[in-house]
């Protein structure tokens, strides 16, 4: 399951929170899911999954909430991206955090700190890895390698400067993942904003994609009967609550990709990272599927909801059979033939 991490600065980010991070799996909404689920029958459909975990409010004001910030940064480090939740909403019953509303601050304070965790990494293994080539050992010259590339990224990251920015080659990243480095993971920015800014939609802060949401608007929403809720999201120009929103902009800014199995049985929205191939995708459906492979029955869901159903897509020339290399496109509708 992928996993994003969201953290902010301040401790008026959720002042209800416990102190430790809270983990939560949500659904991706996907309107298509349902779609094809009713098209094939299905007794029930399986939306794709993401997990969250929520970190409370990070206080890098003075040396005693750093040195508290670093105890989450392990945990932190074992997600897939980062969510950081600033503050743009101006309330005299909330305090501010540094005595500020500056969420372009904010964001800059929080991967500035990133770089920090990745720079105490990276200068423990340089430590380490000079010691250890002093010696010749079978693995002398893959070390050199090694402590070269760290001192590389120890020289970007002094120089404020992410670990992506340092890293020459597919091998080199590679070699890297394992340190699981944050300035190395995909970033959204959450705006909490007020009730007029937050039909703004995406926007960029720090050249990083930010979602502009409410949390004020959601605790009244959560108050509303559900057939009310579309009608008051849509006076307020949002097509759909926060929640629904922020999940998806999480799963895009990962680089995912859903494809669906469809059966009378069940219907399941699967997640890949965008470039995988059949076999790859086959496997993450069962692994039976992946040993026993043969093709896949293609058929993308705009032609699919075109022609409105599985012969009339045949009698159209729409459905395709691909082999083990084929690149898996968001929104295909598959059919994997196998035999174990």
């Amino acid at each position: 399951m992928f996993t994003a991490v969201a953290a902010g600065a301040g401790t008026d980010v959720d002042t209800h929170r416990p102190d430790r991070p809270h983990a939560a799996v949500v659904k991706v909404p996907d309107e298509r899911l349902e779609w094809v689920g009713e098209l094939f029958g299905s007794a029930k459909t399986t939306p794709t999954e993401l997990e969250f975990l929520d970190v409370p409010g990070l206080d890098l004001s003075d040396e005693s909430g750093r040195h508290h910030a670093r105890t989450h940064w392990a945990t932190m480090r074992q997600s897939d991206m980062f969510v950081l939740v600033v503050r743009a909403f101006q309330d005299e019953s909330v305090p501010e955090y540094r005595n500020r509303t500056d969420p372009e601050a904010d964001v800059r304070e929080l991967l500035d700190e990133m770089l920090f965790a990745d720079l105490d990494q990276v200068t423990t293994r340089i430590e380490k890895l000079e010691a250890a080539v002093r010696k010749p050992t079978a693995d002398r010259d893959a070390q050199l390698r090694e402590l070269e590339l760290m001192k590389r990224l120890s020289e970007a990251l002094e120089a404020e400067r992410p670990v992506s920015s340092a890293v020459n080659n597919e091998a080199e990243e590679k070699l890297l993942r394992s340190f699981a480095f944050c300035s190395l993971k995909p970033i959204l920015v959450a705006v909490n904003t007020s009730e007029g800014d937050v039909a703004a939609g995406e926007d960029s802060i720090d050249t990083l994609p930010s979602l502009r949401l409410s949390a004020k608007i959601e605790a009244e929403i959560a108050q509303l009967p559900p057939d009310e809720r579309e009608e008051f999201l849509a006076d307020l120009g949002l097509d759909a609550p926060a929640g629904d929103r922020l999940v998806q902009a999480c799963f895009r800014r990962m680089g995912l990709v859903s494809f669906f199995t469809p059966s009378e049985k069940e219907t399941r929205a699967v997640a890949v990272p965008a470039g995988t191939d059949a076999l790859t995708a086959a496997g993450e459906v069962h692994s039976d599927i992946a040993r026993g492979f043969i093709r896949a029955e293609v058929v993308s869901y705009d032609d699919l909801r075109a022609v409105g159903d599985m012969k009339s897509a045949r009698s159209a020339g729409v459905v395709r059979l691909e082999g083990k290399s084929y690149i898996v496109q968001d929104g295909d509708v598959i059919y994997f033939r196998f035999n174990v």
